[in-house]
């Protein structure tokens, strides 16, 4: 946990920038994402249309990273300090 609270001032963004250049391509298993990027809502108020692939890839492991990150964490057994 003092890890993640190391973390807390950055945005997604940042913590993208810095840890993805660290993994090495075949560790990486995030490929693009084909199905969420032709189901984007076309006429939508709530979320803009991207056509540009990297873009939108970008955006995406934004989006999944703060997800990551805001996700809690259920241990089941005994606490590891």
């Amino acid at each position: 946990m003092a890890v993640l609270t190391q973390f807390a001032n950055y945005s997604a963004a940042t913590l993208l920038y810095y840890f993805v250049p660290l993994m090495s391509a075949q560790h990486n298993k995030i490929k693009f994402p084909f199905w969420q990027y032709l189901n984007q809502p076309l006429f939508s108020r709530d979320s803009k249309l991207e056509l540009n692939p990297r873009r939108f890839a970008y955006s995406w492991r934004i989006g999944l990273l703060e997800r990551c990150l805001n996700r809690q964490c259920d241990a089941k057994g005994p606490q590891q300090h």
